[in-house]
């Protein structure tokens, strides 16, 4: 990774990542126990991170365009915008639970506040909130893995970087939320990040390769979404999802 990827994956940016236990807590609060967290992190990995992942190198593709000279990319831009709604259905249509869905674009709001405090003239950025602020067919809030996407834009980050960014990410945030949790050994918990990060890295070339919203990946975690339904109405929570 380069070192802007390792800034936009430390635990301690602030965009309120520390709310999200990337689904352990419902999966806990449902009955695994904690010793299978490992399991659900390579579950995640190969299934729901790789649909994250593909939704945001999709949109780096599109938002592309607002971050060279206007000579060459103004023709592309604007059709780079319309397609931002397409990646936010596909993903919509991939997340099935309206409780993820709505922890992503909550999610998506401290990225995208951060965003705009380091770099305010981005282009990429104005489209995109300009976009969805016109709250085109009912879309007023990106999902998170779009708004990724942008700051890739504005980091420079390959596509490649920006999967292993995505896969990173979600295992990291798992592995803090069990410590929290259910208290064990971190070193073992850290070596589940690796072997996370490790089964989701044979597919890192064909997600960073994806350029549009159809061939973003459909894999599912049916019972990850209906442990965060059954936890967004639970009033004893220390994570929103």
């Amino acid at each position: 990774m380069t070192f802007a990827a390792m800034l936009l994956a430390d635990a301690r940016l602030p965009t309120g990542g520390h709310a999200y236990s990337s689904g352990v807590e419902p999966a806990l609060r449902g009955g695994l126990a904690a010793e299978r967290v490992r399991e659900l992190m390579l579950g995640r990995a190969v299934t729901t991170s790789c649909v994250e992942a593909g939704t945001a190198v999709v949109a780096r593709h599109l938002l592309v365009p607002f971050d060279t000279p206007p000579s060459s990319a103004a023709q592309g831009a604007e059709s780079s915008v319309s397609g931002l709604l397409a990646v936010e259905k596909a993903w919509a249509a991939r997340t099935p639970s309206p409780a993820l869905r709505d922890a992503s674009r909550e999610l998506a709001r401290g990225y995208r506040r951060l965003a705009r405090r380091l770099w305010p003239e981005s282009p990429a950025l104005a489209a995109l909130d300009r976009w969805f602020l016109s709250g085109a067919e009912g879309l007023d809030r990106p999902c998170r893995a779009v708004v990724l996407g942008a700051m890739a834009v504005e980091l420079g980050l390959s596509p490649e970087d920006l999967v292993r960014l995505v896969i990173y990410d979600e295992a990291a945030g798992a592995a803090a939320a069990l410590l929290k949790l259910e208290p064990r050994d971190p070193a073992e918990v850290s070596g589940w990040i690796m072997d996370a990060c490790a089964a989701a890295e044979p597919r890192v070339a064909g997600l960073a390769a994806l350029t549009e919203s159809a061939a973003i990946p459909a894999a599912s975690a049916p019972q990850s979404e209906e442990w965060a339904q059954a936890h967004a109405t639970s009033d004893r929570r220390l994570f929103r999802a």
